[in-house]
């Protein structure tokens, strides 16, 4: 695709635009890498000049990321999410007007070990369900998460699972669960060779670990979890209240 030389807008703001689009489009996706320099020019018919200036912008807006050595790669652009958010991460999607694509990768009955009985007030060697997941936005990876449900209070609940329904939709539906505060702890990891491969970044990819246990109405932990999501695509924010002065 050739720009349009006779246009006044200048051939940058075109061929960034044109990159824009492609990537919306999903010619580009989150994680792939551009053409090198040279190629996008012949693609484009524009000069090196024209080339750098437009990926330059586009890394400034946060739509690329030059990763020294490798090349150019499409990030995601950044969600908001306030840290002490009570709603599961799907129904927040769905709320900032993104569709989530919540993607099962296994579901296990185990026996809760002292790490994970502790938080959730039920002795060690209790049956839980272990669900791991993968959320998507745009087809692209945003969260790895592993969460651990007690099957003492929540039997067969592995039955209830689907991927087209948010877990704590199925919490309220069949066991009468209201969601009410959670307490979270975060840290800043970097990305194994598997996460690396699951969220699609680079390995050593700053990541968020989010552990989080969830509270209902009476005060119960109903719920524990770990999220990782790559510190490039999330901001979290932190809603203190309004405060007076004396």
């Amino acid at each position: 695709m050739k720009l349009n030389n006779s246009s006044l807008k200048p051939l940058y703001l075109q061929l960034k635009e044109v990159i824009k689009e492609d990537i919306n489009r999903g010619v580009y996706k989150v994680g792939q890498q551009l053409p090198p320099e040279g190629e996008l020019c012949d693609m484009y018919g524009v000069s090196r000049i024209t080339t750098r200036r437009a990926i330059t912008e586009l890394v400034e807006a946060g739509i690329l990321q030059r990763q020294q050595g490798k090349g150019t790669f499409v990030t995601a652009s950044k969600l908001k999410r306030e840290l002490i958010a009570v709603n599961g991460f799907s129904e927040f999607l769905t709320q900032t007007g993104k569709m989530p694509q919540p993607r099962i990768v296994s579901t296990t009955i185990l026996e809760a070990d002292e790490a994970i009985a502790a938080p959730l007030q039920i002795s060690p060697r209790t049956s839980i369900l272990q669900l791991k997941r993968l959320h998507y936005v745009n087809d692209a990876p945003l969260v790895w998460e592993t969460v651990f449900y007690p099957l003492t209070r929540f039997p067969n609940l592995e039955k209830h699972i689907a991927e087209s329904i948010s877990t704590y939709q199925v919490l309220k539906k069949y066991y009468d669960v209201q969601p009410a505060s959670n307490l979270k702890t975060l840290n800043v990891i970097m990305a194994t060779q598997e996460e690396a491969e699951l969220l699609r970044c680079p390995i050593g990819t700053p990541l968020y670990q989010i552990d989080k246990v969830a509270y209902d109405d009476q005060e119960k932990p109903f719920h524990s979890s770990c999220s990782l999501i790559p510190t490039d695509r999330v901001t979290f924010t932190i809603n203190t209240g309004q405060t007076r002065s004396n």
